[in-house]
């Protein structure tokens, strides 16, 4: 059935007038945009656990409001979604559209194109290759007649094109989740992935201009076009943006979105007019677009409006072109299934056999051929693209509609089976400051979530004594929130390059550098100008949920075997001194961290070490003056063994000036060796006697422990001037905390043990000081009180159990 209507008349008798208010255009939109909204968000999220890309939710969404469901209806047809408001709908899903795919190009980094290796492009022309004949064959088996000729004539490009495809976005979300964007098949299944959308777009491109009227002006002015917006447009731009006065900083950055934003219009009217789609001039303009604080700022204001209002819009015309009811009543199911497997599989083998010959592990190839298959926009949209120029109809359309869904669908979960022996069941070795023999290299693993973390780490690290007989091995992780938002793609393009390479940032081009990009400048700077090549650093990063970012962090310090992860505190100072509210999910990654890493951690809680220099010593440099406070336990002794090695180990520092004060429990202090038993049950007092008799020889072998590490301490420092040990002797919490607050701030840093709540009574009542009990009662009352306002402060916790008995070998050799 054919139903015409006239594009160009539209009867507006306005709101109030009307005889039915919400069929009037503007209330109508919004209830259109409003129940796409609200069926595609309540599918992510129910579709999210069970390792989904968005994609998937956004069409199966589309699908449940089209013809083949809810459109079904008279109500709908004629309330919800009448004929008259299509024009609507898709005019405001091509402008999502244009703006979406702005922001995709925004992501492109060519360098692993331009950096691929033999191997990549194998396997990226495998995948192209295979797919393409056989999309056009089983186009050819569905459709042999098709009607008009042309269907049946170009229809079996555009299968062919969209089983070429590997939407690089919904690849990146499928691979952070499964936790494989470090690894050796994420990297490589993203730089081919990459390859594989710019062929495809070269093979739209050419198919739609061999469509339409006008085929060889279309496909010259396109290329002609992109070449001058490569060679042409984009030296200019990054001219303009590091050079005139619009772009400075002084300047409204709201206009310069202004600017740009009506400049995506512009390149997709003039693509629109050259014979091709719009959506590739908007493309081609975020691709050259220089890299920055505007494309940081230009992703942070615009793609949460468009990804998540209008981009439903485009999916909901997908839906409703999109008819199930059709293609099961034209071939059967098990025609249409058998389809979609040889689709699924086709892509699977070819590139799982390219994996192989290119040396890949068979786990590895199978994954590699599993996530070649993650569909995305591109495919919808070359799709799309032949249902408007009547190449494909009701049945080839819809058919490869589901296809797309079921291929990416079944991705996520299939590759979560492959990897599942990848989980905590894995053992690691468990490692430490203490295990670190004395000339051999300390491997730091330290995260920085912003740029405000940067500096006062990087002083922190200078201050931990790299020397040439024990080098520092520094891994600088950036942590990046996967959110599918483009700012955070484009750190894993970084993190894809073979060759990881920052071209220097200059105090004029700074401003208008990624953040990722000033990190790891900061950080390759601190590596140049180390002396006698004794701290070298290596800079990496992490994408990933904030929920799960914590296995990511273990996992990379497993597989470079660092002994110590520093991390910032999820609160910050401010001029005054004081703590903002901090970020709860910065300290669910701290406390994960805590409790699962294999290796020591510390978390560093920045209160102005990047002014410790102002104190200066005999020869000029910064003097860090630093007081470790010893209370005794595995987690004191490892963080005197980092103050230790700042100061001393295993060569005297000039730059630090150490005071270790040891805490020593008096006659009067009380100890409860009780256990915990809130019911009091008499039934209980014999196990309770067997408790206590554990806790003291427990408390006996660690306070051995901390006399033998404090006598080593003590007889490898006593002809440095620089390092001092005061002895303390308190009864109590209150006592202790007398002590430190006479202290004040006459030292930039202290570092503390976490210890445990209650193991102690020279901590005993602490915890009502603070509110961070992750951080033990000592570091917690530090962090959370004024008594040491403006000194940094380092809170240690020792990772694993095994490492009291190798320090003790260590010791007894």
């Amino acid at each position: 059935m054919r139903v015409c209507y006239n594009k160009t008349i539209t009867h507006v008798t306005g709101v109030w007038k009307a005889e039915n208010a919400l069929l009037s255009t503007v209330p109508l939109f919004f209830t259109q945009l409003g129940l796409i909204m609200l069926i595609c968000h309540f599918l992510k999220l129910l579709l999210t656990p069970l390792h989904q890309p968005r994609i998937v939710a956004y069409i199966i969404g589309g699908i449940i409001l089209g013809p083949s469901f809810i459109l079904k209806t008279q109500f709908s047809r004629k309330y919800l979604f009448p004929v008259k408001s299509t024009l609507t709908i898709e005019t405001m899903a091509n402008l999502g559209l244009i703006y979406y795919m702005f922001l995709q190009g925004l992501e492109v980094d060519f360098k692993p194109i331009l950096q691929a290796r033999k191997k990549v492009w194998s396997i990226a022309t495998a995948g192209i290759l295979v797919p393409l004949p056989l999309g056009y064959l089983l186009h050819k088996t569905l459709a042999p007649n098709a009607h008009p000729l042309k269907a049946t004539t170009y229809g079996p490009f555009f299968w062919g094109t969209t089983l070429a495809t590997t939407n690089f976005s919904e690849l990146a979300q499928v691979l952070a989740d499964a936790k494989l964007l470090q690894s050796d098949v994420g990297r490589t299944a993203l730089s081919v992935s990459i390859i594989n959308d710019l062929v495809s777009w070269v093979l739209l491109v050419i198919t739609v201009a061999t469509v339409s009227d006008g085929k060889l002006y279309t496909v010259l002015s396109t290329f002609t076009l992109i070449i001058f917006c490569v060679y042409g447009l984009r030296p200019l731009l990054s001219w303009m943006v590091c050079n005139t006065s619009f772009f400075n900083e002084k300047y409204d950055m709201d206009n310069q979105i202004c600017f740009i934003m009506a400049g995506v219009l512009l390149f997709g009217f003039i693509s629109d007019a050259f014979g091709s789609q719009s959506i590739l001039g908007a493309f081609m303009l975020g691709a050259i677009l220089p890299k920055g604080e505007l494309k940081t700022v230009i992703t942070e204001k615009v793609e949460d409006f468009v990804s998540k209002v209008l981009l439903p819009l485009f999916f909901l015309i997908l839906g409703m072109r999109t008819h199930v009811d059709v293609v099961f009543r034209s071939a059967s199911i098990l025609i249409v299934m058998s389809i979609v497997a040889l689709a699924f599989l086709a892509k699977f083998v070819v590139t799982f056999v390219a994996a192989i010959v290119n040396k890949m592990p068979v786990r590895d190839s199978l994954a590699f051929g599993l996530v070649m298959n993650a569909k995305g926009l591109l495919a919808t949209i070359i799709l799309n693209s032949g249902r408007d120029l009547h190449v494909l109809d009701h049945n080839t359309f819809s058919v490869m509609i589901l296809a797309i869904v079921i291929m990416t669908a079944a991705v996520g979960p299939i590759l979560a089976l492959i990897y599942k022996s990848n989980g905590p069941s894995k053992q690691h070795t468990h490692r430490s400051i203490r295990s670190i023999q004395p000339n051999s290299e300390f491997r730091i693993l330290t995260c920085i979530h912003s740029t405000s973390n940067v500096l006062s780490i990087i002083n922190l690290l200078e201050a931990s004594n790299p020397t040439k007989q024990s080098p520092m091995f520094v891994f600088a992780v950036h942590l990046v929130e996967l959110s599918g938002h483009a700012s955070a793609m484009l750190i894993v393009h970084d993190t894809c390059s073979n060759i990881r390479k920052t071209s220097k940032i200059t105090a004029k081009n700074q401003k208008h550098s990624s953040p990722s990009d000033q990190i790891v400048a900061a950080f390759e700077k601190l590596e140049t100008e180390s002396e006698e090549s004794s701290l070298f650093v290596e800079a990496l990063t992490v994408v990933s949920s904030y929920t799960s970012m914590h296995e990511d962090i273990c996992n990379l310090a497993d597989d470079k075997s660092a002994d110590l992860i520093i991390i910032p505190f999820h609160k910050q100072s401010n001029i005054d001194g004081e703590m903002d509210n901090g970020n709860s999910s910065f300290r669910g990654v701290n406390k994960n961290l805590l409790e699962n890493a294999s290796c020591s951690v510390a978390i560093f809680v920045d209160r102005g070490l990047t002014d410790s220099s102002n104190i200066k010593n005999d020869d000029g440099h910064g003097c860090c003056r630093c007081a470790m406070l010893f209370i005794g336990g595995p987690d004191d002794r490892e963080a005197l063994a980092f103050a230790w090695r700042m100061a001393s180990n295993p060569s005297p520092n000039p730059n630090i000036s150490l005071t270790v004060v040891r805490f020593i429990v008096g006659k009067d202090a009380s100890v409860d060796l009780r256990p915990h038993n809130p019911n009091n049950d008499h039934d209980h007092h014999e196990d309770e006697d067997k408790n206590i008799l554990e806790v003291v020889e427990e408390n006996e072998k660690e306070k051995h422990l901390d006399d033998q590490y404090i006598e080593s301490f003590v007889f490898n420092t006593r002809n440095q001037p620089s390092i001092r040990l005061i002895n303390e002797v308190v009864n109590n919490g209150e006592e202790t905390l007398k002590l430190i607050s006479a202290m004040g701030n006459d030292y930039d840093l202290y570092i503390v043990g976490r210890g445990q709540i209650g193991s102690s009574p020279l901590t005993f009542g602490l915890s009502e000081w603070g509110d961070c009990p992750e951080l033990g009662p000592l570091g917690d009352t530090l962090a959370s009180s004024n008594i040491v306002a403006r000194a940094s402060i380092l809170i240690v916790h020792q990772g694993g159990a095994l490492v009291d008995e190798l320090v003790d070998q260590h010791l007894s050799e």
